[in-house]
């Protein structure tokens, strides 16, 4: 069975005031998946000491490294670009942290806060 809609899962990233092309104020907000990065993956021949002496010591030296320490990553899903107008007429505003959750379904997106 085909599914009629898709539903994706993030949170809101980034929040910022900048200009475009013309010069009109707009609001810029940035919509992340957060998922977990993958492990190394060593190949090593059957039966080899120096393998299984060695494999602890890379998992643990790419644990400490800065990128691979939280062990996730954000993946970029969404931007919005609001007028200063239109961002005024939001009542339940945006903001860095928010998990929401973006719906597509019949030609429509929507954006709504999680929870």
């Amino acid at each position: 069975m085909v599914s009629t809609h898709v539903v994706v899962k993030g949170i809101v990233v980034s929040k910022s005031l900048t200009t475009d092309a013309l010069g009109t104020r707009i609001i810029k907000i940035e919509i992340a998946e957060e998922r977990e990065l993958p492990g190394p993956i060593i190949m090593q021949p059957r039966d080899s000491t120096l393998a299984k002496e060695i494999i602890p010591i890379v998992s643990q030296v790419m644990r400490a490294l800065p990128p691979f320490s939280q062990n996730k990553v954000m993946t970029p899903r969404a931007v919005i670009f609001l007028t200063e107008d239109e961002w005024d007429r939001i009542i339940d505003k945006f903001d860095i942290g928010d998990e929401v959750e973006i719906l597509i379904e019949k030609g429509k997106i929507s954006i709504k806060k999680s929870g």
